[in-house]
């Protein structure tokens, strides 16, 4: 897989011209800053750097840079130019444009062009104005999830016709340029059937040696979710998928699993969650989608929940029998404790109930085909232990009242943590995406 490729544009004055930042100012010292900081953030990515001082060098190479770049960042060094103007008006359908002041270098034209130009004509351009060069480096990841999200191949697994019957498949193909495989739950069976008990022993083993508690859930339940997360594991190798989506309650209900064995892959898509491959309940396109944003645009997994809100608190709990202990990414040494349960609903099989951290900053989203988007922030504090409801519970303080007037068509949500809002609200105004903030 190549990495994104991001051409960086450096508007700037031709030498002996006055303006800011001043005459003949030595650009390439506070370029390198800058760019030291992007690159660092974001060493996965390549990025080339140009100065132009005119419209017509942009203009010359254009062609050329749509074959060949994911997106181009344009830094506004110097007033004037109208450099930013051009990437911005062919946003839309050409190249993916961020435009980045460099305070007290290109301020006048972010003012008077830049910020005059997107609200205006309704351009699809985030428009950046900070002298924290890290909230560039941020922003530059849209480019990165809005190439990684088209290699997407999303593995839904149930036995309707979801492409039918569920909305959103094909218009968030569309959108996004995701592939959505769907397939019955009979082809899971057969993976089931093949997969081995050998192996599927060691992994229950681990993830009871890991656990603190085991409760509910008998080592044979917890070995036919291991011989499960097996099964799913080959089937997305064996169609080249990224991503997973099960129609668990369904197959369970209904008796629809091998052996009529009655059994949930919440274990499994939390090894994978843990390993930062994205896997979601529910055979749900839009926490999926949603899914695969957060983990493309902060390397750290969506915890898809099912909230309740508490207005007399001014609290909101985040509740899943899903849900990962690596919240703060793979490469972090920080990891949850969790104990092994039993599905929430109906008290059978097996599930993870993660104790999440407190006092950490938390951004949740929703996406839907329609190209709206939901966004709101809270703060966690810690987790329910009530039985009532999903095993995994994070309490997080938010504004309560707004979330329950404003809340989105979608129970299901997916909540990170970090504070990512600025950053998702850049990556769905790239894509036309219509913003609710729940919360506001």
């Amino acid at each position: 897989m190549r990495n994104t490729l991001v051409k960086v544009v450096a508007v700037v004055a031709e030498k002996g011209e006055a303006g800011w930042p001043c005459v003949d100012w030595p650009y390439e010292k506070e370029l390198n800053r800058i760019m030291s900081v992007v690159r660092e953030m974001n060493a996965d990515m390549t990025f080339d750097v140009v100065s132009y001082s005119t419209p017509e060098q942009a203009k010359a190479d254009y062609e050329a840079d749509l074959k060949k770049y994911d997106g181009v960042l344009v830094l506004e060094m110097t007033c004037w130019k109208y450099v930013e103007q051009f990437y911005m008006e062919q946003a839309a359908e050409g190249l993916p444009t961020i435009v980045a002041d460099v305070l007290f270098y290109g301020s006048g034209s972010t003012l008077a062009v830049a910020s005059q130009l997107i609200r205006n004509q309704k351009l699809p351009v985030p428009l950046i104005s900070t002298a924290d060069y890290r909230e560039i480096g941020q922003a530059v990841r849209c480019f990165d999830a809005i190439r990684r999200m088209k290699e997407a191949r999303i593995l839904v697994v149930g036995n309707k016709d979801y492409r039918v019957e569920e909305e959103g498949q094909e218009r968030f193909e569309k959108l996004w340029g995701c592939t959505f495989i769907n397939c019955k739950g009979a082809e899971l069976n057969q993976y089931f059937a093949q997969a081995s008990d050998e192996e599927a022993q060691t992994i229950a083993q681990q993830w009871m040696d890991e656990a603190d508690n085991v409760y509910e859930p008998t080592r044979e339940e917890i070995v036919r979710s291991a011989k499960l997360h097996i099964a799913i594991r080959n089937m997305m190798k064996a169609h080249d998928c990224n991503a997973v989506t099960l129609d668990c309650l369904n197959l369970s209900y209904e008796n629809q699993y091998m052996d009529n064995k009655h059994m949930y892959p919440c274990l499994s898509h939390y090894e994978m969650l843990r390993k930062g491959t994205v896997a979601v309940c529910e055979a749900d396109a839009y926490s999926t989608v949603s899914s695969l944003l957060i983990q493309f645009m902060t390397g750290r997994p969506g915890f898809v929940s099912d909230p309740a809100i508490d207005t007399s608190s001014d609290q909101i709990t985040y509740a899943h029998c899903v849900a990962c202990t690596k919240v703060f990414g793979i490469h972090d040494a920080r990891t949850c404790r969790y104990n092994i349960r039993s599905h929430a609903e109906d008290r059978r099989g097996a599930s993870v109930q993660v104790i999440f951290p407190a006092g950490e900053k938390l951004t949740t989203i929703q996406s839907f085909p329609d190209k709206t988007a939901s966004i709101h922030s809270s703060v966690s504090v810690g987790n329910c232990s009530l039985e009532e409801g999903c095993r995994s519970k994070l309490v997080a303080s938010a504004n309560a009242e707004k979330l329950l007037e404003q809340w989105s068509p979608s129970w299901h949500h997916v909540t990170v943590f970090g504070d990512y809002r600025k950053v998702f609200g850049y990556l769905f105004k790239m894509k036309g995406i219509q913003i609710l903030e729940e919360d506001k």
